[in-house]
């Protein structure tokens, strides 16, 4: 375990946020970062908090132009004690990377967390110059609801013997990513004031029911249909169901190269 250290200064970097049941290490099972790698991205690590500081339990190089890390995030927990510690890790890498782009992309669930960071943060935290969001309920998702009511079903008592005991411990989760409504957190979030910043929407598409996004709505995956950001984010679509792939990311290496030309 190795405490983080002081950096050089750099162009880039990106935060990468897993989605729900998701955890530090998914975006690399995915084959995300390697293709980040091979794009000439630097690995920084993975972070994790202990004791209230940031530790990095994969220590890699941060590099002089473009640096990455992964958060061990509690995933199953509701948005805003995920954006809480979200908090904590921006603060730590900007004082590693002063002066330099801090950029988020969020898968799924992810998305949302990073989103409600970035309406939420105060002024002596961190900005995020752009936040790239794929596969994410902005508009939430009826699974959530589904899940919602499957809790108040005896179905719940035999889930933890089932292996199944974080389906109970995401009630809070669930009452988060349910459809937008009023007196829905996502009803809230969505009519916020919203950070400048590049907002991107990658779209999980299909062309047939094997490849289709049946998780989350392709509507409800477009940040321009929240109200509050309506007109403000670049869309880009890509086929494949709604796990992370090989697409997602050569879709994302792309558009941290072209940056805010788009």
């Amino acid at each position: 375990m190795l405490w983080l250290v002081s950096f050089t200064a750099h162009a880039q970097v990106l935060v990468l946020l897993q989605g729900y049941l998701g955890h530090g290490s998914s975006w690399r099972m995915a084959g995300v970062t390697h293709v980040l790698d091979r794009a000439g991205w630097e690995d920084g690590g993975h972070l994790d908090i202990q004791n209230g500081k940031v530790v990095n339990y994969r220590a890699g190089r941060a590099g002089q132009d473009k640096t990455f890390y992964t958060l061990e995030m509690p995933s199953e927990a509701p948005v805003l004690t995920q954006a809480e510690k979200l908090a904590i890790y921006m603060k730590a890498i900007a004082r590693f990377h002063p002066g330099e782009s801090l950029n988020i992309a969020g898968f799924s669930a992810g998305g949302v967390v990073g989103r409600t960071y970035m309406v939420q943060r105060r002024d002596d935290e961190p900005k995020v110059a752009s936040l790239v969001t794929i596969a994410t309920p902005h508009l939430g998702s009826h699974l959530a609801e589904l899940g919602l009511k499957l809790q108040d079903t005896p179905l719940t008592w035999f889930t933890p013997f089932m292996g199944a005991g974080s389906f109970n411990r995401s009630d809070a989760l669930f009452h988060d990513l349910r459809p937008e409504e009023s007196g829905a957190f996502l009803y809230w979030l969505n009519r916020q004031v919203h950070p400048k910043a590049r907002y991107v929407s990658i779209i999980k598409t299909g062309s047939s029911l094997f490849d289709s996004d049946f998780i989350v709505p392709v509507y409800s995956q477009n940040m321009n249909n929240v109200i509050a950001l309506r007109g403000s984010s670049v869309v880009l679509r890509t086929r494949g169901g709604h796990m992370l792939n090989y697409q997602d990311a050569v879709l994302l290496v792309q558009l941290m190269i072209i940056g805010n030309q788009i």
